[in-house]
């Protein structure tokens, strides 16, 4: 009878893979993401059938945290923008927090390696936060446009913001505010 894979080996597995895919890219080798992770390139295998599935893996276990992350709930009786600052400031803390995360997604995200399969189950884990985005913008912000608001400036501006704030950690708060402000006043109507 087969042993029980370890959660403990998988996780050093996800989490090796996603330090050497932020420093190296997703060329990363397995020999080093096991040696990193420190089992051997075999057991990787055990855990991941090939390097693919590693990536899928780890494209969808970074997504589905960064979407947890973003589900806290919101005050109901807040304005749109006030309810669209909460999430700025959960994407932004989130990226700050988990800086290998968000550069290994970085490097994930414009990898062919990272499935459609993948992809559209992590769309599905944003739906909620989106939903709301997408309320927090209407009577805002053109119809037209909210699709590609959400989907490329959102995203962008908040990858830039990261940057500025780790770059001058001490004006994190104007920082975070100065690019909220940018895209809430960029995407007005």
């Amino acid at each position: 009878m087969a042993r029980p894979l370890s959660e403990a080996k998988r996780d050093a597995l996800l989490e090796a893979a996603s330090e050497l895919i932020a420093q190296l890219g997703t060329g990363a080798s397995t020999a080093k993401i096991a040696k990193a992770a420190g089992v051997s390139e075999g057991t990787l295998f055990t855990y991941f059938p090939s390097k693919d599935d590693l990536l899928n893996e780890l494209f969808v276990e970074i997504e589905g945290e960064l979407a947890k992350s973003m589900l806290a709930p919101y005050p109901v009786d807040a304005s749109a923008r006030d309810r669209l600052f909460m999430v700025w400031s959960r994407l932004i803390e989130w990226g700050l927090n988990q800086s290998t995360a968000r550069k290994a997604l970085r490097q994930l995200k414009v990898s062919d390696r990272v499935t459609a399969a993948s992809r559209k189950r992590c769309h599905a884990m944003f739906q909620e936060s989106r939903a709301m985005v997408e309320q927090c913008l209407a009577g805002h912000s053109d119809p037209e446009r909210i699709a590609f608001y959400i989907d490329t400036i959102l995203f962008d501006l908040a990858d830039i913001t990261m940057n500025a704030i780790a770059a001058k950690p001490k004006e994190h708060e104007a920082i975070r505010q100065a690019g909220f402000d940018l895209f809430w006043n960029g995407s007005a109507a």
